[in-house]
């Protein structure tokens, strides 16, 4: 009885004591595994949440770049400072709505934190420069170099650290399989109720396992992810700016050695800012991915085809023997190009016409870095655009020039327009069958502050490539509007006024409020305001252009068609517009009596306006034979030189009151 009371006790007090050892372990387990997760999943998410949000921060930063209006800034910021925060709650802890962050004591991962921080503020401020520089049109080639530069360091610390938390926490997984190994081991044998519990405890276990090992796998997947993101376009596959570089540079340095050729071409769409602005931007983005897949149609497998930013492509063609074989090369490419983008796109009933302008430069001679070469394509390419568009160019030392000037150009027009160095002046337009002052034309100037009054043609192409003519549009029409309005004001009475306006102005969805805000402002009456616009202008978009112009006549707005002949018109066109007045290009004019042609289309023109109802103005009467002919023709109003050069606002007031009080005649003595 003694031996088995005893037995009995040492049975019981072994079974105590292994309960307890299996007590022990299940806590120590249990709470040992809890604390491993809750400390290291949250380190998992926030080395994701760094990577991820810098990601974003930079694809959104280079979306804005590429002319995308609807998207804001300080997203981008925003992004920044949340993958910054969640390094510092690596480093110091911290909560939010994904969970509570403690800090990591391992010394050695706190400094490679520290590094990622530094880097990542450094990539914060050479973004904020890079938009500052762009917002006010600097070149910013180094600082795109920079941007690039950086953002690769940022992004390789962040990996290294993604490596090394999985490394500690591979090794804590380790221990914790073999301390959890060894404590089951020592209590084989206990009760089922232990045995229960030790069940328990083991399936919470494997679910922290399968909770740490599937965040691992996230991490994998999402470093995927964006090593895609970094290096290739979203929308159309191609390889982005980060990628083209890294092919260009190997393409040269293979060159180098071969002592071979690099052609480069740059390529940008001509107009393509219209289709987003008048097809919406999901159209624009089909027009991208369908001219990438051209683009590709065109160069050989090695050659390389990639989008830097909005409708900018670049062509790679590598491994050229000699500098004949080069420019063979891109003259052959280009031209198949331009071929193949000059086919309409045709997609959700919509049919598109574009066409592009193409820069080429050659390594080595146009330049020995990428840098440089991707510079002098762009401007050759700058170049091919400000010529006619639709063609290609190769690199010069006179376009570089040229570029520099424009870029000069641009800069200053910019603080021009801010600045009120724009003024307006007006030409007369005359009734020539009554010689009485029919209404004037409001034509831009430049005030330079070191070079003098500057005609249109220096700056006005200029502003038509770099989105600045819609500022110069809307700047003209205020101020010539106000003019006018002070005028009646006094009495005085210059007839109608009309101002130009471009296709780009043209195109927006707020002319209709533009204008009449400024018909409401300065009291302007039905019938005083007329709006020119080039025929090419109102064929873009037909349908776009027949609504506007409905709009615009019934609130007693006239429209002109500027430059009538040298574009595409013809009855069938005209019959579409509602079109008041047609404006007889001076090329016409200047041809009177000595190209029989020239005379029987101004006739036919005559005669076709006065069958429709339309007024016409002949421009350019530089002679008295010409002013004498186009009113035989019956036309009834007149422009140019002869009849009065282009003036100031006051000099115009001055002509108008002194012919005014002697109540003679207002066509101009030199006009007969």
């Amino acid at each position: 009885m003694v031996l088995s009371k005893l037995h009995f006790n040492h049975l019981l007090m072994g079974f105590l004591l292994a309960m307890s050892v299996s007590l022990t372990t299940t806590i120590f387990l249990l709470y040992t595994g809890e604390r491993m997760a809750t400390r290291h999943s949250p380190l998992i998410d926030a080395a994701k949440e760094i990577k991820l949000n810098a990601t974003q921060g930079h694809l959104w930063f280079e979306e804005i770049l590429s002319g995308d209006s609807h998207e804001d800034i300080d997203r981008v910021w925003e992004y920044l400072e949340q993958a910054d925060w969640y390094a510092l709650a690596m480093l110091e802890g911290g909560t939010n709505s994904k969970g509570v962050f403690f800090p990591l004591t391992d010394a050695d991962m706190r400094l490679h934190i520290e590094s990622v921080r530094s880097a990542l503020h450094e990539f914060d401020q050479v973004a904020y420069q890079r938009y500052l520089n762009r917002q006010s049109s600097h070149p910013g080639s180094d600082i795109d170099q920079a941007f690039d530069r950086i953002f690769n360091d940022f992004m390789g610390k962040a990996e290294h650290v993604e490596r090394l938390l999985k490394h500690l926490i591979d090794r804590d997984l380790k221990n914790f399989r073999k301390m959890a190994l060894l404590l089951i081991s020592l209590s084989i044998g206990i009760s089922m109720v232990i045995a229960y519990v030790l069940y328990r405890l083991e399936k919470q276990r494997l679910a922290h396992v399968s909770a740490m090992e599937q965040a691992n796998e996230e991490i994998q997947k999402s470093h995927t992810e964006l090593n895609y993101l970094a290096h290739f376009d979203s929308l159309t596959g191609l390889p982005n700016r980060t990628l083209f570089k890294d092919r260009l540079d190997q393409a040269l340095a293979h060159a180098h050695r071969k002592s071979a050729h690099v052609v480069l071409l740059f390529i940008d769409l001509d107009k393509f800012k219209a289709v987003n602005d008048r097809l919406g931007h999901i159209s624009g983005d089909l027009v991208l991915k369908h001219t990438a897949e051209r683009l590709q149609r065109h160069v050989r497998e090695d050659d390389s085809v990639s989008r830097l930013a909005g409708d900018e492509f670049t062509v790679i063609l590598s491994d050229i023997d000699s500098m004949t074989g080069a420019m063979y090369a891109a003259k052959k490419v280009s031209r198949s190009i331009l071929q193949e983008l000059s086919d309409p796109f045709t997609f959700n009933g919509n049919t598109v016409f574009l066409t592009a302008s193409i820069g080429i430069a050659i390594y080595p001679q146009d330049g020995k870095s990428g840098d440089e070469l991707l510079i002098n394509a762009d401007h050759a390419m700058l170049e091919a655009k400000s010529n006619n568009k639709d063609e290609f160019l190769f690199h010069s030392p006179e376009i570089n020039q040229r570029v520099q000037r424009q870029l000069q150009i641009e800069s200053e027009l910019r603080r021009a327009i801010h600045e009120d160095q724009l003024t307006v002046h007006y030409q007369p337009q005359w009734d020539v069958q009554s010689n009485k002052l029919a209404g004037i034309e409001a034509l831009v100037r430049w005030n330079h502050p070191e070079e003098g009054l500057l005609q249109p043609n220096a700056f006005i192409p200029i502003a038509e490539t770099n989105g600045l003519i819609e500022e110069v549009d809307i700047w003209v029409l205020e101020s010539a509007c106000r003019q006018y309005r002070k005028w009646r004001t006094e009495g005085l009475n210059p007839g109608k006024l009309a101002i130009n306006i471009s296709a780009s102005l043209f195109g927006r969805q707020d002319l209709i409020h533009i204008v009449t805000r400024n018909i409401a402002e300065h009291c302007i009456l039905d019938g005083e305001l007329e709006l020119e616009l080039t025929e090419s202008a109102l064929l873009e978009n037909s349908e776009h252009t027949q609504i506007l112009l409905q709009q615009l006549r019934s609130r007693g707005i006239h429209l002109a068609i500027d430059d009538f002949g040298t574009g595409y018109s013809s009855m069938a066109y005209l019959r579409q517009f509602p079109a008041k007045t047609l404006k007889i290009d001076r090329s016409f004019i200047k041809e009177i009596h000595t190209d029989k042609a020239a005379d029987a289309i101004l006739l036919n023109m005559a005669q076709l306006a006065t069958s429709m109802d339309m007024e016409v103005v002949a421009e350019g009467i530089e002679t008295q034979q010409q002013e004498h002919f186009v009113r035989s023709l019956g036309c009834q109003f007149a422009q140019g030189y002869l009849l009065g050069m282009p003036m100031s606002s006051d000099e115009l007031r001055t002509l108008m009151i002194a012919q005014t009080d002697q109540n003679v005649s207002l066509l101009p003595p030199n006009g007969r």
